[in-house]
């Protein structure tokens, strides 16, 4: 056992200057401590970086405390010439080989390397690290004190937003986005802090957040400010403040923006820019617009409808309300949905000044929902590839392939992954979910019929489409108990909700004998004439997509005598065009195509296409001849559209007049123009001239062209079974099995129990599915 002299070792700590010792790390911790304080500041550290770094620094006061002690023991105390001199004990020794100055110096300083990598690598990939723009910018909801919470808190992201983005200098996310975030992320009653803003902003890619309030300071002023932080180190990059008028709201948003620009500009000059241009200098108008941004991002369109209407009414110039009005008219099926052309070409007409994304948004969805123009998509890739973020873009994107994508040769499945990343962006947006359902029930997918109504159910429980989606998910895959309730509703639903349902179904929904039961209903006696015409045209149509054409004529003889001359001139052209295409050739059909032969009064592809098959060209020339007389009146009548519509019907015509003399090449290439510039939604009409396409295209090797055209024909009630045979027996030449297989199966399933003349053609694709099948069991 070592004994030691407590005075002795005492006198060595004086000597070691313990307490100097301890007063310089106490002072060195402190100044740690405060540099890692600023740190945090600057760059929001994790907010477990400081009390670890306090806590290590603890923890190095009994090694500081040790170290000085153990090196005290191992150098000799100074002591007279007589005395002994002190020798270090053994263990004493040991331990002094640990405790030495050098090592507890570089311990501290690898720790605190360590934690200061660790710290910043966190920081560093907290958002995304380089995959954040500089040039984007995320406005978070506003805080309000004393003035109109619930219309400025989410209102002034809006103006924020669009007077940033026009100055072609910085994008800013997309409203909906960065709020959608926000919520799933914070109380209702949160505000936004720079950490979790920051965490939102870098979900959408931004590199820069803005944190704002607005005050009322007196009778009808206020303040508002704004604070910019970097995303990625959370460091606050410029603040600034302006105060005003809240009537000159607009004003202050200018002002508000130039003085943000002028702190964080990277150019030479500031933009000009007015919000007042950019959205209106109306208030009234501006409140109006606001209170149906919210209730459109909420699927609320009747709301947002009237809140349109009173900011046009107070701004007749306001663009971007003519847009969002034009497209609450198109939610509405068919219900004011002549007023969208105009209100699509006035907010075009009005949107000089806009920013970019603004007047592209705008053009695009004027071009798919007035123009038919098949450009609309490309116009969307584009806008999706320069704003990722954007719903509106991937919104867009997903209506017009829904629409439009089967004349570009694009399945109808096409649509999924784009209506996807918009509720991907936001969640509670119900338009999407509204597609994605009606692809659901197209393509018989059950369960995400079900899984998508669910969802939409979860956001809107009362409006037609609510109402219509939880009935027919209910009848065509619910359980027995969900298909008997929802049946007993059906019995005593009103006109509206009918037709609402069929019309979510398409028409020609992919099981018929639901379709049947809403329709059959709908043809009560007890709705309108016009009603009950409608119901039965339907299911007729509906029949001729399943090759029943004599359960067809049927309906459509009962639909005629109802509906009056419009009804018999459509019918009589819709039969003309299943005759041609041999789903239509029974008694019932030749007996109501000579009843309603007499009564049609202007040509149509389908007349015109009949007298070229009989021989008639000189008639068939007549009316094509009227067809461009048509065209010219349209276009003197300022409808240059549907003129240029009509021309392309004409030059399609003369195609295939050039296709019965055999000449080929001629005849792909007047159909090539014509198509191209037929509105693309004219599907019906377009689909026979494509089909017609695909077999010229056929006859002169074109196989791709051909099959894509084949297989997107499925909005055509006749064309679209035969589509499929046509594109199975391609895929089967060229030895593609499982192709083959697809759609031949396809073929069967919708003419399973079609016609007895049609019967040969399902028993060839019957044929031909076990043949494939025994081809691949057999490799």
């Amino acid at each position: 056992m070592i004994d030691f002299d407590l005075k002795t070792l005492w006198e060595r700590m004086r000597s070691a200057r313990l307490v100097r010792v301890l007063g310089v790390y106490f002072v060195a911790s402190w100044a740690v401590l405060q540099a890692i304080d600023m740190l945090s500041a600057q760059f929001a550290m994790p907010r477990w970086f400081f009390p670890v770094a306090l806590g290590l620094l603890v923890v190095g006061v009994p090694i500081v405390t040790a170290t000085a002690v153990i090196q005290s023991v191992l150098v000799p105390a100074p002591c007279d010439d007589d005395a002994p001199a002190v020798v270090s004990p053994p263990a004493t020794s040991r331990l002094g080989r640990w405790f030495t100055w050098p090592r507890a110096i570089m311990g501290g300083v690898l720790v605190f390397v360590v934690l200061g990598s660790l710290g910043a690598t966190v920081v560093y990939f907290r958002n995304q690290g380089d995959g954040l723009r500089s040039d984007a910018i995320a406005v978070m909801p506003f805080h309000i004190v004393g003035t109109d919470e619930d219309l400025w808190r989410e209102g002034m992201v809006d103006l924020l937003s669009t007077a940033l983005d026009a100055t072609g200098q910085f994008h800013s996310s997309d409203p909906r986005a960065v709020l959608n975030r926000w919520r799933l992320v914070s109380r209702p009653d949160e505000l936004p802090e720079p950490l979790n803003a920051a965490d939102v902003a870098g979900q959408l890619g931004a590199g820069k957040v803005i944190l704002g309030s607005m005050i009322r300071t007196g009778q009808n002023q206020v303040r508002l400010a704004a604070d910019v932080y970097s995303v990625r180190w959370v460091r606050k990059e410029a603040s600034v403040q302006v105060e005003g008028r809240e009537d000159q709201i607009t004003t202050l948003v200018d002002q508000l923006s130039l003085e943000l620009l002028r702190s964080i500009w990277r150019g030479e000059d500031v933009p000009e820019i007015q919000i007042s241009a950019l959205t209106t200098s109306s208030i009234p108008a501006l409140r109006a617009y606001l209170e149906g941004e919210r209730a459109f991002r909420h699927s609320q369109f009747s709301d947002a409808q009237k809140a349109y209407t009173r900011a046009i009414d107070a701004d007749s110039t306001f663009a971007m309300a003519y847009f969002r009005l034009a497209q609450t008219y198109g939610w509405f099926m068919g219900l004011g949905a002549e007023q969208v052309p105009t209100l699509m070409a006035t907010a075009e007409k009005h949107s000089q000044g806009l920013p970019e994304r603004d007047s592209l948004l705008i053009r695009g969805w004027k071009i798919t929902d007035v123009d038919g123009n098949l450009d609309a998509i490309p116009l969307f890739r584009g806008l999706v590839t320069r704003y990722p973020d954007d719903l509106e873009a991937w919104h867009g994107l997903g209506d017009a392939i829904f629409h439009m994508g089967s004349q570009a040769g694009l399945p109808i499945t096409a649509s999924i992954q784009p209506l996807e990343r918009t509720l991907a962006i936001d969640p509670t947006f119900a338009p999407a979910l509204i597609h994605l359902i009606e692809i659901a029930y197209r393509e018989g997918d059950g369960e995400r019929a079900r899984r998508w109504t669910d969802q939409y159910l979860a956001l809107d429980s009362t409006s037609l489409y609510a109402k219509s989606f939880r009935l027919v998910t209910a009848l065509s895959y619910g359980s027995a108990a969900d298909s008997i309730r929802a049946a007993t509703v059906v019995d005593r639903a009103d006109s509206d909700l009918l037709g609402w349902m069929m019309g979510r179904m398409r028409l020609s929904g992919a099981d018929l004998d639901v379709f049947e039961t809403v329709a059959l209903e709908a043809a009560e006696p007890r709705h309108s004439d016009e009603e009950r015409a409608m119901a039965y045209w339907n299911l007729a149509v509906a029949h001729i997509r399943h090759g029943q054409s004599a359960a067809a004529a049927d309906y459509f003889t009962r639909s005629a005598s109802l509906g009056g001359d419009g009804y018999q001139q459509g019918i009589y052209n819709i039969v003309v065009t299943a005759s041609e295409l041999g789903v239509s050739v029974d008694t019932a059909s030749k007996i109501l195509l000579a009843r309603l032969g007499t009564e049609r009064r202007r040509p149509r592809n389908a007349l015109t296409v009949a007298a070229i098959q009989n021989g008639a060209e000189a008639e068939a020339l007549a009316m094509i001849d009227q067809i461009e007389e048509r065209a010219d009146t349209a276009e003197a009548r300022g409808n240059a559209s549907f003129a240029r519509s009509l021309r392309g019907e004409a030059i399609t015509l003369r195609g295939r007049v050039a296709a019965a003399h055999d000449s080929i090449d001629t005849a792909i290439s007047q159909l090539r123009t014509g198509l191209s510039m037929i509105n693309a939604t004219w599907s019906w009409s377009r689909d026979l001239d494509r089909y017609s396409l695909a077999q010229l295209i056929q006859d002169r090797g074109g196989e791709e062209e051909a099959i894509a055209i084949y297989g997107s024909l499925y909005w055509n009630p006749w064309a679209e079974a035969i589509g499929y045979m046509r594109r199975a027996e391609l895929h089967e030449r060229r030895g593609e099995t499982e192709a083959a297989l697809r759609y031949y199966a396809r073929f069967v399933t919708l003419w399973r129990d079609a016609d007895p003349h049609l019967q040969p053609q399902v028993e060839a694709a019957k044929r031909a599915l076990e043949r494939l099948r025994d081809e691949r069991l057999a490799s």
